[in-house]
């Protein structure tokens, strides 16, 4: 009785075959990009046979949909943290910002191969421009309270260039690294990089406080 209660907590605490799947996805798509890993890279590295990750993802683009999907669920539960965030606390926004930057890191790819992902995975272009919309009305959310608080103040002609350029920037940064810089593996100093730039935007709309606040979460060290 004790043997086979042992056996059974070891494989409840096992990761099922499709979890070890996207683990290793997410791993070999941030190393090399999605276009060069093949699914019998990916298979190898669960130690599977291709028939078994086909019964679970019977295309590339299956399982890019599912890491993105996974993606909007961590980036629609740190838009309900930054939710509860009330009054003038800007510690906590400067926060909420290097954890979305944090975010990107996990799922680097997503931004870094934005062209050829694609192409890979048409289906993806709609949970994009659901998930852009999203957080385009909870970015405008945090904003009109960091306004009601004194945190920050912009015309409303200022403030919808400053909303449209956030969203570029914090869409496209590494896209521009790759296209222009050249930059093909991405670095935590260059997540910093991207981070740094929409900072950029912000600073010159901040209060005292609020800017001093940013500029302590920027000297911390991203890893």
């Amino acid at each position: 009785m004790t043997a086979n209660k042992g056996k059974t907590t070891e494989a409840a605490a096992r990761p099922d075959t499709r979890e070890r799947i996207l683990v290793s996805t997410l791993s070999l798509f941030n190393l090399k990009g999605p276009e060069a890993v093949t699914t019998a890279e990916i298979a190898k590295s669960v130690h599977i046979n291709q028939g078994n990750l086909y019964y679970h993802f019977r295309t590339k683009e299956s399982l890019v949909l599912a890491l993105f999907s996974r993606f909007e669920a961590d980036a629609l539960a740190l838009v309900r943290q930054a939710d509860t965030v009330q009054g003038a606390d800007s510690k906590a926004y400067a926060g909420f910002l290097r954890k979305w930057f944090s975010l990107v890191w996990t799922h680097r790819f997503l931004f870094r191969d934005i062209p050829g992902l694609l192409a890979i995975a048409p289906g993806l272009r709609a949970p994009i421009l659901m998930v852009s919309a999203g957080m385009r009305v909870s970015v405008d959310a945090i904003f009109q309270r960091m306004e009601d608080a004194g945190l920050i103040s912009a015309a409303a002609d200022d403030r919808k260039a400053l909303m449209t350029n956030m969203r570029i920037v914090a869409t496209y940064w590494a896209v521009y690294l790759g296209l222009q810089e050249g930059v093909g593996d991405l670095t935590p100093q260059h997540v910093h990089w991207g981070l740094s730039q929409v900072a950029s935007l912000l600073r010159p709309y901040l209060s005292l406080e609020a800017r001093a606040d940013l500029e302590e979460m920027l000297a911390e060290p991203f890893a």
